[in-house]
């Protein structure tokens, strides 16, 4: 099975922050002879477009995504459905020209204000056909009764990102757009966020509506009535678009890199490195990039040349390798 890891600012654009990041960065020589001898690709698009890419689905959205809703839709719901999402609620500050979401581990919503915030946004968008479940306090499921084909980015991906460029795409972005800028405007003032302000905590303004999937011909997504706890049925869509939905172990996203650069914690960055070069030395591709991916590397055996040279060179270090592939990465791109 191929093992992907994706690392969101391990890699920046700018070349005078790479090299203050690797300023006293240990040597790591076994990451630097794997990266030294991967083959180099360059990368196009969003993280969650090469995460599409890597599942084999690059005209389709992030039906993978759904193995992180526990549950099913209540069986209410489940007759007339034709796809699925998640909504993830957020909260985004204002700049000069567009929103930033914040980092979901700063917005302290607990379980109760969750379900109110969903309770509001189902009703609100019941009329069109599309109904919001409370599954837990970062994720609702979507289910709605018609097709809707939309490309859209894991907010994982977004965070600390302008939102305008990561709207959806697709033949229905206009009408996923238009539901979020309804439920943005519904929450401006629901009593969650007043409350959330007497409080000192940043409002829940976005409402994200991501992975969307079809479920395909007399498939049905099976469920069970919600309880006080939410929904209590295990996720058993079996197509979509004809395919099992699985818990993948193939990808891993190792979004310590990005904390750390968001933070401007020197030291963090430094330490993920070591913190996760075993999951990389085992990895079949590696996707290195800033808030975009920048390079795809393919490890591979060394050939018997390269076996004997080494022999005979001085290893080289993370932070070089490091200040080469950004090089490299700019010549794939320009």
């Amino acid at each position: 099975m191929r093992h992907n890891v994706f690392l969101p600012f391990s890699l920046p654009r700018d070349d005078t922050t790479l090299k203050a990041l690797c300023r006293g960065l240990p040597e790591h020589r076994d990451l630097a002879v794997l990266f030294r001898n991967a083959t180099l690709s360059p990368t196009v698009g969003s993280w969650s477009d090469a995460e599409r890419e890597a599942l084999g689905g690059g005209e389709r959205d992030l039906q993978d995504a759904l193995r992180l809703l526990p549950y099913s839709p209540a069986e209410a719901h489940a007759g007339e459905l034709k796809t699925v999402a998640i909504a993830s609620p957020m909260s985004a500050t204002l700049g000069l020209t567009d929103l930033t979401p914040l980092d979901a581990s700063r917005l302290a919503l607990d379980d109760s204000d969750a379900r109110a915030l969903c309770t509001a946004c189902d009703a609100h968008l019941a009329n069109e056909g599309v109904r919001l479940t409370f599954v837990d306090s970062q994720h609702w499921l979507v289910s709605i009764n018609e097709i809707v084909s939309a490309l859209t980015e894991r907010p994982d991906w977004i965070t600390g990102e302008p939102l305008r460029p990561n709207l959806p795409r697709g033949a229905d972005a206009r009408r996923v757009e238009r539901w979020m800028n309804e439920l943005q405007m519904l929450l401006y003032t629901h009593p969650v966020n007043v409350a959330r302000e007497d409080r000192g905590l940043p409002p829940i303004n976005v409402v994200w509506l991501w992975a969307f999937s079809t479920v395909s011909g007399g498939d049905t997504v099976r469920g069970a009535p919600s309880t006080s706890s939410g929904v209590n049925a295990e996720l058993t869509a079996r197509s979509v678009h004809g395919e099992l939905i699985e818990r993948r172990s193939d990808m891993a996203s190792i979004t310590t890199f990005a904390q750390a650069f968001r933070n401007g914690d020197l030291p963090a960055w430094q330490l993920a490195w070591s913190a996760h070069s075993s999951s990389l030395l085992q990895a079949n591709q590696i996707i290195l990039g800033d808030a975009h991916p920048r390079l795809k590397l393919t490890p591979h055996v060394p050939g018997w040349l390269q076996t004997v040279r080494a022999r005979f060179a001085r290893p080289p270090t993370l932070a070089a390798v490091l200040g080469d592939l950004h090089a490299r990465a700019r010549e794939l791109s320009s």
